[in-house]
């Protein structure tokens, strides 16, 4: 990636428009950037939009970095969206859980 890009990415986790946030998401898990694990999980734990917050956990399953575990199992009791927490399981799981771990929520399918 061009010198930059990693700030620019996370700058836009806080765009007013939640299809930039959402797509910012999505692009920091497809390039795995570590840097950011911390804005990924405050987004999770925070934003008003379901799909931003299913981007973020899908994104914190493709990082890998064990520091979400915590932070993953928090969003999980906490979220309301059926979607989101099968997304939170799938990242879960990406960091080592089994599935059977999180009783009556199946991860959904990658894309």
């Amino acid at each position: 990636m061009p010198p930059g890009t990693d700030d620019l990415l996370l700058g836009k986790l806080r765009d007013r428009d939640a299809v930039v946030r959402r797509r910012a998401a999505r692009d920091i898990g497809t390039a795995r950037l570590k840097a950011g694990v911390r804005e990924l999980i405050a987004v999770l734990a925070d934003d008003a939009s379901a799909p931003v917050r299913r981007a973020a956990a899908e994104a914190l399953g493709k990082i890998g970095d064990a520091t979400a575990r915590g932070p993953l199992e928090r969003a999980l009791r906490a979220e309301q969206d059926d979607a989101v927490k099968s997304a939170i399981v799938a990242a879960l799981n990406h960091l080592g859980g089994a599935s059977g771990d999180y009783p009556g929520v199946v991860p959904v399918s990658e894309e």
